[in-house]
C-alpha cells in the first residue's frame, strides 16, 4: 500500500482506468453517504468502508475498540508510517499507549529497539490455542483478547467523525444507501 493511498480517500480516482473499463473502488475517509456520493461523482463505481463497520454489532471486535471508535474524532487518529513489523508502509490508528511509546519511526540502527518492543501486552484466547500478543504486533483487537486494550493498536480512519453508534450492519447499509441517495439528489 502506498502512502498516497492510505492518507486520504479524497483523491480523484484515475479517470484513465475508468475509461478503460477498470472498476474503481474508492477507499479511505468514507463513512457516510455524502462521502460515498463524492466518490461516485469523482468516478468511483464502488466504495470500501472499514472504520464504520468496526462499530457494527456483528463485527467480532473488542467492545472497548468499538466504544473508542464511537467516541473518537479524526483528531484522535494518527497517521503512522512504519509502525508494525509486517512490511506495510502506512497506517492510521487511534491514539493508544502503543503510539506514544513509539517515539518516532522504527530506529535507524538494527540493534536499537522501540520503547516496549517485544513486551507481552496480553493474550488472545483462540480456538486453536492461546497466542501471546507483543506490542507493535499487527493484530486486530477482538473479544478474545485478555489484557489492557489500550496496549493494543486500534486501526481507525478519519471517518471516525461520522461514527456515532454501534448498530447492526444491515442498518448501517440502509443508512448509507439513504444518505447517498439524498446526497446525489442535491
Amino acid at each position: 500500500m502506498s502512502k498516497r493511498h492510505a492518507r486520504s480517500g479524497r483523491r480523484s480516482p484515475p479517470r484513465s482506468a475508468a475509461a478503460q473499463g477498470v472498476p474503481i473502488i474508492a477507499s479511505g475517509g468514507i463513512g457516510d453517504g455524502r462521502a460515498i456520493a463524492r466518490a461516485m461523482r469523482l468516478g468511483a463505481q464502488g466504495v470500501s468502508l472499514g472504520t464504520r463497520f468496526v462499530a457494527s454489532e456483528e463485527a467480532w471486535i473488542h467492545p472497548h475498540y468499538k466504544r473508542r471508535i464511537v467516541d473518537a474524532g479524526s483528531d484522535d487518529t494518527v497517521f503512522s508510517p512504519d509502525l508494525f513489523n509486517v512490511g506495510w508502509d502506512t497506517h492510521r490508528i487511534e491514539r493508544s499507549r502503543t503510539k506514544p511509546m513509539r517515539c518516532g519511526m522504527r530506529p535507524a540502527a538494527a540493534d536499537r529497539k522501540r520503547p516496549g518492543e517485544g513486551e507481552i501486552v496480553g493474550t488472545f484466547h483462540l480456538p486453536w490455542g492461546d497466542q501471546k500478543s507483543e506490542r507493535y504486533e499487527s493484530a486486530m483487537l477482538i473479544p478474545a483478547f485478555d489484557g489492557d486494550p489500550e496496549d493494543v493498536v486500534m486501526w481507525a480512519g478519519r471517518s471516525v467523525d461520522t461514527v456515532n453508534d454501534v448498530k447492526p450492519a444491515g442498518d448501517i447499509v440502509r443508512d448509507l444507501v439513504r444518505e447517498t441517495e439524498v446526497a446525489l439528489a442535491s
